[in-house]
Formats: C-alpha cells, structure tokens, sequence
C-alpha cells in the first residue's frame, strides 16, 4: 500500500549530505513494510537485520571495530554491500549500543544507505540515560495511514484528487463522509486497512484490532518491570474512556498516587500509544515555549483501536454520524488529533497543543491550537453545524489571530467577517489532513 513516506524515503535517499536514518513509531504502524516496498521500489539490495531475532557478535566486544562489524553483516547476508544496498536495523531498541555508533557509519562510510527502525525506542532509550549522535542522524516519525493514505489503498484516488485541491463540492461532500464512515471503524493501522482493501468487508476486522491491542498489552511488561502491571492495564483502559479531557490521576486510577499514574501516562506516551495534547498560552510561535506541562489531554494512537476498545460497532458509528456526535464527540476530536499530530511535518517529533483558559469569569477552551509560518491558528472541533462559537471568537479577538477554523460533519464554508479582523473557515472532517497543503487557499 502507498504511504506518503515513500516519497519522503526517496527524497533522503537522493541527497549529498545522507546521513543514518532513524525512523520511529508505535508497533504495527508499518516500518518495516515500509523500508521493504522502499528498497523494493528503488531496486536495492536489502540487508536487514532484526535484533529481537538476530545478533551481531562485533557489537558485543569492548572495543568497537567498525570494519568487523561491516564484515559480519557481508558474511551474515552471504553477499558484498554494493552502491545499491540499503543496511536496516529492525528493532534498533534491542540493541542500544548500535545507536550510538551510528555516526561513525556517517562519519567514515557515507555512502551507505543505512536505516534503522524501532519500536519502543523511546523507553529504551530513557533506561539506558542515552541521548542520540546529535547531526550524525535523521529522524522520521511514522504515524498510522491517514485518510489519504487510506483512499489510495481503497482506490478512491479521484476522490482524494479533489480533497488535495480542495474542490469541496456538494458531491465531495458526499463521497467523503461515506469513507470517513469506514475510516472511523477501520483505523489508519496498515493491517486493518489491508484486510478491508482486499476484502471489501468489515466482518475481520475487529479481530484484527483486538489482535494489535493484544499486541500492545503484551509489550507492557517490557516498559518498566519495577511497574505493577495491573497498573498499567487500568490507565491504558482509563485514557481510552477519558480522551478529551484534561488529565486527573485519580480519575485514570484511583488505586495507585498520583505520581505513580503520571509514570505510567509517560511510559504510554513514549510507546506512541498515547499521544499527549499540552496547553499553551499561545500567544506567539513557537507555541511549544509557552506549554505548561502539568495541563494536558490524552488521544489515542489509532481511531480504528479507540473503537475497538470501546467495543463501538458499525450501527453505533452510522448512529453518531447521524447524530452528529452529540453522544461522541471525542471521536471526531481523536481522528482530528490523529491527522494534526504530524501537522509540522514527520520530521519533528509528533506534538499536539490546545488552550485552556481557566480563570476569570470567561472561561475557555480550544480543542487544539497550530501554528504555520510564526502565525497562530485555533481549531475547534464541532458536532453540529451550529453552534455558538464563544470559545473561538474571544481566541481570535484576544489572539489577534486571521482566522478561526472549525471542523465538522458540514460543508466547506468560509465566513469573511467573523470578529473583528478574523474570518471563519469550516473545514469538513474527512479534509483535515488536507488542511497544510491547502493553507494559502483559506488563509
């Protein structure tokens, strides 16, 4: 299946100054694959090594021989390294010490094309007080499909023609909330989207998330065996009843202290389980310099597992879209969180902001705040298609800010005189991920 990545793989892939690349993300949202159709695609002799299975007895001397180690790899593989090979180092987190001796493959053979992927590398990492060669490697955080992606593996490419032009008619409008339907019981893991591409039916695949999630509570052992494991089983099942909201402790579990709850959030959030929504006070970019890391929400990885943890069926979503999430809408707000969190590009860490405002008689909140070109946006998330709006006018009118986007199940609508100098742009739900290419056609 077509992934935007690839795009981004060959771009890296073509520069001069290459350096090691390190793609990151949660188990099972296509890494691997991904390097696999990468090499396929660009004809390269693949050299891959998967340190939960394979082991390299040149990374296990005291003194390290970067030339012993590049020998060991040939032999292992049974074949030279050329021009058109491509070395990956699968589950890189299983061995840490490789991570710091990257560089030395930027270093002293620049011309190798070397990719390294895991999946549980952030906790690896802090265990291991380890911090990464900084300038002797890239970064590449991969997220589950979008709905992009989503309609090219489901052959709906006119369809997301007219999104990426944002030629939002009456019968865009259409189309795309039939397939925004299938997206929100689906999900965006490749898995999932691959049985439904084929198959034509929904009938499997709730199997196969209850399977992913499976997946990730296996792995719960492995992010900190000092941490009770009841414990982290509550607050992962807690976060998915929760989302949307502003985190208490003792409303996730209100077994454990507050600290204890907070670690555990943390270690969720580093498996890209959980993503963490912060407040800011967004007055000016970068908005991450005004966060306060003690206000936070929680979304979830993947909309597709949210439902299938929730036990939502296929008749309950027709329901709420229907109903225009007058009963969920934390739903249309994880699907917005889940396209917004790589808003600023899959080369920065994943980071989603919002603003509170607590105090006073006008107490406010915004669902979620981006920022493009040192300019500062709001993005409210709506069931209906009316709505009084108070939160966002007094963001644009005390912000200063040109405009105030809402997302919802209506058309596409622009309202030129909002408040004071701000307009008003309705963006549709099945569109937001089409929102940064398109900036200039709104702004």
């Amino acid at each position: 299946m077509k992934r935007v990545a690839l795009t981004d793989l060959n771009e890296w892939v073509s520069r001069a100054s290459r350096k090691p690349l390190i793609i990151r993300g949660a188990r099972q949202v296509g890494k691997s694959t991904l390097v696999r159709m990468f090499a396929k695609e660009n004809s390269l002799e693949l050299f891959e090594f998967n340190f939960e299975i394979d082991k390299l007895k040149t990374l296990e001397r005291e003194e390290f021989d970067l030339q012993a180690l590049i020998d060991e790899i040939q032999i292992k593989a049974k074949k030279n390294l050329t021009e058109r090979s491509l070395i990956f180092f699968d589950e890189i987190q299983e061995s840490p010490k490789l991570l710091k001796l990257l560089r030395y493959f930027y270093e002293n053979y620049p011309d190798l094309k070397i990719i390294a992927a895991g999946s549980l590398l952030e906790i690896a990492l802090k265990s291991e007080e380890f911090s990464f060669p900084v300038g002797r490697v890239e970064f590449y955080h991969l997220q589950p499909m979008s709905f992009q992606e989503f309609l090219w593996a489901t052959d709906n490419t006119y369809l997301d023609q007219k999104l990426s032009n944002f030629e939002l008619t009456p019968e865009v409008h259409e189309a795309g909330l039939l397939e925004l339907r299938k997206f929100f019981y689906i999900g965006g893991m490749p898995e999932a989207v691959k049985q439904y591409a084929e198959s034509k039916s929904l009938v499997s695949i709730r199997n196969i998330q209850s399977q992913l999630i499976q997946t990730y509570e296996a792995d719960f052992p492995k992010y900190n065996n000092r941490i009770d494991l009841n414990r982290i089983n509550r607050i992962f099942s807690g976060a998915a009843l929760t989302l949307g909201e502003k985190v208490i402790f003792s409303k996730l579990d209100s077994e454990s202290k507050s600290r204890e709850v907070k670690r555990v959030i943390e270690l969720l959030i580093d498996a890209r389980v959980l993503s963490a929504c912060f407040h800011s006070s967004s007055n000016s970019t970068p908005l991450f310099g005004e966060v306060d890391l003690s206000l936070y929400k929680l979304y979830f990885l993947d909309i597709g597992l949210l439902n299938s943890l929730l036990n939502l069926s296929v008749d309950s979503l027709d329901f709420d879209f229907k109903d225009n999430f007058k009963t969920r809408g934390v739903l249309a707000e994880q699907f917005v969180a889940q396209h917004l969190n790589s808003f600023n590009g899959p080369q920065n860490s994943p980071r989603l902001i919002y603003h509170l405002r607590d105090k006073g008689v006008r107490k406010a909140e915004i669902d979620f705040v981006i920022e493009k070109e040192q300019n500062v946006y709001p993005v409210e998330v709506k069931s209906t298609a009316k709505g009084h709006l108070k939160s966002l006018r007094y963001f644009c009118e005390t912000k200063k800010s040109s405009l105030g986007i809402k997302t919802s199940l209506s058309p596409f609508s622009i309202d030129e005189n909002f408040v004071g100098d701000s307009k008003l742009v309705n963006i549709p739900l099945y569109a937001i991920g089409y929102l940064y290419q398109n900036f200039d056609k709104i702004n």
